[in-house]
């Protein structure tokens, strides 16, 4: 049987109240949680960096991105 796999974008940026860190944690979970009600089961987290072409006279700037990947038997 082959699987299929899915990478769906993690939140860029988490603001939550000071010693509120679970809140962030709920955001993965949420996404988590609505892939697996769609049948898809969590995989891994990668990390990629994307350097998106400057306009004039701007400096190229690496952005971290995160990437939930979830696979599913076909």
């Amino acid at each position: 049987m082959m699987k299929r796999y899915k990478a769906v974008s993690g939140p860029k940026s988490i603001n939550v109240a000071k010693g509120d860190t679970q809140a962030a944690f709920n955001l993965f979970a949420d996404i988590i949680n609505n892939e697996a009600s769609a049948g898809w089961t969590y995989h891994s987290m990668e990390t990629i960096t994307v350097t998106e072409k400057p306009g004039c006279f701007q400096q190229a700037v690496p952005i971290n991105y995160y990437m939930l990947i979830f696979e599913r038997d076909e």
